[in-house]
């Protein structure tokens, strides 16, 4: 790493501006895992700025693909033009084109108008909301996609991601002085342990720093203030565990609750994996506030939902506080509005977010149109049975 001086070129400049970022903010800067933040779009740059790389590109369905595969890392906002807050967002990206390119990135940045280019969205961000930051590595997308509208959370979701994945230090004094949080690995660069720390480290280059030092032995630990400082790590050396021993430090999560009657089932972070992304049922996840007056408006036709498929075993309902509890996979779930409603297919891990009336029978069709045959089977028998008994009576309908 080049020293931190009065250079003038580029790289010089570009450390520079890293080291402070790092002391100030951590592995990744807080602001930038914050929830219901919107990206920023850019408006068109005075004369005197419009060099090349000043500028976010307009990519359309014919120019995306050679554009994102020509460069090894590229930015894409996805963003809707019929925004309110279009021209506020657009200033924010503006000024963080011109940071990111003061501090030396030269990470291609363009932008897709989700209007006139249905298609794209629906490719890459088919859930929304708009505008949202994907970074796409290699011509891939990966599952960095963040939505963001100050230019600091902008500049700095760039500067986490434009770097190696794995970054050098002399000492666990010097990781505690950079970053506030840490996986600090003391291992044989050319071992297996360090192989699948690269790979680990390249899916959570936002979220936590990978540090690095050279020595004999193997000593792998987390490294944060709080009740998991210095945590060991004492599992096996494989990719597998080393992801699940770091999202268990990095979920925010309520303890876990005691079992309890009720129609749906509590989720908390801790549980999410276990109980969400099943390989067996079905799942529909409500993500509620106590405090939202919406969430509670909605609270008992979900659980109305719960009862009316408790006797489908194929499905499950569960629900979680977002305001107490992260998701231990922000790439497929993350959220900005309560309620929001996701559904998840047996064996997959990528939700489809429900949008529109929110009544029983608008939900129960959106499982019929995204669930596993079994599971519509199953509760298309359910219902009838319940129908003979019960009657047609149809709930009330209402929207948000």
């Amino acid at each position: 790493m080049l020293g931190v001086g009065a250079g003038v070129g580029v790289e010089d400049r570009r450390v520079t501006a890293t080291m402070a970022w790092r002391s100030t903010a951590g592995a990744l800067p807080r602001a930038v895992g914050a929830p219901c933040l919107w990206l920023t779009l850019l408006l068109a740059l005075p004369a005197a700025d419009g060099r090349i790389g000043m500028l976010a590109t307009e990519l359309t369905s014919s120019s995306f693909s050679d554009f994102v595969k020509k460069s090894d890392r590229v930015l894409v906002d996805f963003y809707n033009p019929s925004d309110p807050q279009w021209s506020e967002m657009n200033l924010e990206l503006q000024n963080a084109i011109r940071e990111v390119r003061n501090v030396g990135s030269a990470v291609q940045i363009a932008k897709v108008n989700i209007n006139a280019e249905d298609a794209l969205a629906k490719k890459y961000v088919p859930n929304g909301p708009y505008p949202q930051l994907m970074w796409f590595q290699h011509g891939e997308s990966t599952q960095y996609h963040r939505m963001l509208r100050k230019t600091k959370n902008v500049v700095d979701f760039v500067l986490a991601l434009d770097r190696d994945p794995i970054q050098a230090f002399d000492s666990e004094a010097d990781v505690r002085k950079s970053v506030n949080r840490a996986v600090w690995a003391q291992v044989p660069k050319a071992s297996s342990m360090y192989k699948m720390l690269e790979v680990v480290a390249l899916k959570h280059m936002d979220t936590v720093e990978f540090a690095f030092k050279e020595a004999s032995g193997s000593d792998v630990r987390w490294l944060e203030e709080g009740e998991f400082d210095n945590a060991k790590y004492e599992g096996e050396v494989s990719t597998e565990a080393l992801e699940k021993w770091v999202r268990a430090h990095l979920i925010r999560s309520e303890p876990v609750p005691e079992p309890q009657d009720g129609d749906s089932i509590p989720v908390v972070g801790q549980t999410f994996e276990e109980l969400v992304l099943r390989e067996d049922k079905d799942v529909f996840l409500l993500i509620y506030a106590p405090w939202c007056g919406f969430s509670r408006k909605f609270m008992p036709t979900f659980e109305a939902l719960a009862r009316r498929v408790s006797h489908v075993t194929s499905l499950a309902v569960a629900k979680m506080d977002g305001d107490r509890n992260g998701s231990p996979y922000p790439e497929d779930f993350s959220w900005n509005a309560y309620p929001t409603v996701f559904f998840v297919k047996a064996g997959t891990r990528r939700p489809v977010v429900f949008h529109g009336n929110r009544t029983e029978a608008r939900l129960l069709d959106f499982a019929r149109e995204h669930g596993t045959r079994l599971m519509v089977q199953e509760l298309d028998a359910s219902l009838n049975r319940s129908q003979k008994a019960e009657g047609d009576a149809a709930p009330d309908e209402w929207e948000l």
